[in-house]
């Protein structure tokens, strides 16, 4: 079956999800220090690799790979959101894993013999990634330790999300799973409002839209957040991360 048919910290977000033309049209330089990664290596290994990358701009819903397609390039996102899902037997399908601009997309391709996607990666949340070749990234990350140790480090987290995120659906109520997963997208794309339906949602959290819709009522009668068409609006992150359940403490970005 085709997919296509708590913290304590202090927060800022921007309500813009747009695309600055002058960030879409730019090299790798204009935002390697947005993505933590990429922000995290030495000055001088910026030099050597920004050749090699290419700023894209990620439309919501977009399909990056969906099963067994050929991984050919490999993500680093910087203010797009980007899902990992596994399609279910009866047609439905949850997420395993959320990445922003903590990690990147299609690391399989050069940190394991599979050249294939073995998942559905769609982006969550427009914005901006920077795109490398995978064949590049791959010479790159046998040239420089520092690389590869940063590479590896994510990897870590990711394998540690997807096994938490296991045990949250599996225990966790549906409210529970929808306050831990907004708090995991707006600290990944950093802005107060973002651009959900309930329709998305429920596909997300892998449950039906009614229940979604049941629960974005209650959370809005209490004055969590707040929802229009399309869009979702976090007005107390205090008490959404009180509702939250305990795996955001893992699954948080920090």
């Amino acid at each position: 079956m085709s997919f296509r048919e708590t913290t304590g910290r202090d927060y800022n977000y921007s309500t813009d999800y747009s695309v600055p033309p002058s960030m879409a049209s730019t090299g790798y330089s204009a935002v390697c220090e947005e993505n933590e990664i990429l922000h995290a290596l030495p000055a001088d290994m910026h030099k050597l690799i920004e050749p090699c990358f290419k700023t894209v701009s990620l439309k919501k819903e977009q399909f990056l790979y969906q099963e067994d397609d050929r991984l050919d390039f490999v993500y680093f996102p910087v203010t797009a959101v980007v899902s990992e899902f596994k399609m279910l037997e009866d047609g439905r399908m949850v997420e395993i894993a959320v990445t922003g601009k903590e990690g990147a997309i299609g690391l399989p391709a050069v940190f394991s013999d599979s050249q294939t996607a073995s998942n559905f990666t769609q982006v969550s949340q427009a914005g901006t990634a920077t795109r490398i070749d995978a064949v590049m990234l791959e010479k790159l990350i046998r040239q420089n330790e520092k690389l590869r140790t940063a590479l590896s480090h994510f990897v870590n987290n990711y394998i540690k999300q997807i096994s938490q995120k296991a045990i949250c659906n599996m225990y966790h109520s549906v409210k529970e799973r929808l306050c831990t997963w907004l708090l995991m997208v707006q600290d990944r794309c950093g802005r107060s409002t973002l651009s959900l339906t309930h329709e998305q949602i429920a596909r997300t959290l892998g449950v039906y839209r009614p229940s979604i819709t049941c629960i974005a009522q209650e959370l809005r009668a209490s004055k969590l957040i707040n929802y229009s068409r399309g869009g979702i609006s976090i007005r107390n992150r205090g008490l959404i991360e009180q509702t939250a359940c305990t795996c955001y403490l893992e699954l948080g970005v920090r």
